[in-house]
């Protein structure tokens, strides 16, 4: 089998390699337990214990402990339209130091897809990881309208029912998330969002939302999403265009982001590639000595014709990679927490 570096034909991911958090071989192994494919999302992964360390004592194995993962439904993940958005919850352990992540399914896919990777994120990691059915998918499909309720199926999704997922969705998301800053349980000026092809045009959208809210009353409203790990991404997807994300200030230079795609599929490669272009116009490429501190733009090609989330779980270092991009580019920055209620 071929190294982990080898797997992956990198534009200045050696950076990332150089953070060390998790090596393909270590995200492949723990991808590949068998609690790692719940059959249901409710059947989430048993919590895997912090390596053991000799004569540790009792106490410091109780502060390590992983919580477990949380089932979110009915009035906790309500949109502002009336969709129940179902989700699991990986809680982290550290706090007000603990990095949020979304992670965003693909079309006609669900939360399971991230079956490998949530844990990863959440046990080696640390990072507090929400993985939601976005509407018309998985089990968020039920629309409160009035006393009527509407069944939402994604395959009969127009342009403007994605834009409302990026709107509102997203919105709901953030809110759930923003209450846990608000209790010490994470940090949302570091938040975090990986989408897979349907779910990274969703990301770039919402990226842009979130950094075009104003301050209110000298209060920050948004502005709080700093990467973005894009899994084979797409300029436009059934009307949902990459276009005015693209154009955004912030979203163009602001935010540091991490492309992957499967190399043997050309038209994935270059629906990438075309967006790897435009952020690359914004990024400057600094001195190889400087690269681990200031690098933020990286593109990567897997030796694979899968896409998006096919390429989790398998022998490919796709964890590793999204985990050392996280911990290179949001652990080690300094992105201050502060209490948003006030």
């Amino acid at each position: 089998m071929r190294s982990a570096i080898a797997c992956f034909r990198v534009l200045g991911l050696s950076a990332i390699a150089a953070v060390g958090i998790l090596t393909g071989a270590e995200a492949s192994a723990q991808a590949t337990k068998p609690t790692a494919q719940p059959a249901k999302p409710a059947a989430a992964p048993a919590a895997v214990a912090a390596p053991a360390r000799a004569a540790a004592p009792p106490a410091r194995a109780t502060k390590e402990k992983i919580p477990a993962p949380v089932e979110l439904g009915g009035n906790d993940l309500l949109t502002r339209d009336g969709v129940v958005l179902k989700a699991t919850f990986f809680p982290s352990n550290k706090g007000k130091d603990a990095v949020p992540v979304i992670l965003l399914h693909s079309w006609k896919g669900d939360r399971r897809e991230y079956s490998a990777l949530a844990p990863v994120l959440q046990q080696k990691a640390g990072h507090a990881v929400l993985v939601p059915d976005l509407r018309g998918h998985g089990e968020s499909t039920q629309q409160q309208i009035g006393n009527n309720v509407r069944t939402l199926d994604a395959a009969k999704f127009n342009p403007a029912d994605f834009g409302r997922m990026v709107q509102y969705d997203m919105e709901t998301l953030k809110s759930f998330l923003m209450d846990k800053n608000n209790e010490g349980e994470l940090n949302i000026e570091k938040l975090t969002v990986v989408g897979a092809e349907m779910g990274a045009g969703v990301a770039l959208n919402w990226a842009a939302q979130d950094w075009s809210w104003p301050p209110l009353a000298g209060k920050k409203q948004g502005q709080d999403v700093k990467g973005l790990v894009l899994l084979s991404p797409e300029w436009s997807f059934r009307g949902l265009s990459a276009r005015a994300a693209m154009n955004h200030p912030a979203v163009q230079s602001r935010l540091s982001v991490l492309i992957g795609v499967g190399e043997r599929d050309a038209k994935a490669v270059a629906e990438a590639k075309r967006l790897y272009s435009v952020f690359e116009r914004y990024h400057l490429e600094p001195p190889p000595e400087e690269a681990t501190e200031k690098k933020d733009l990286f593109f990567g090609n897997f030796d694979t014709d899968l896409q998006g989330t096919k390429m989790l779980g398998r022998s490919l270092p796709v964890e590793a990679w999204i985990a050392n991009f996280i911990q290179l580019r949001l652990v080690k920055q300094n992105f201050p927490w502060s209490d948003r209620s006030k």
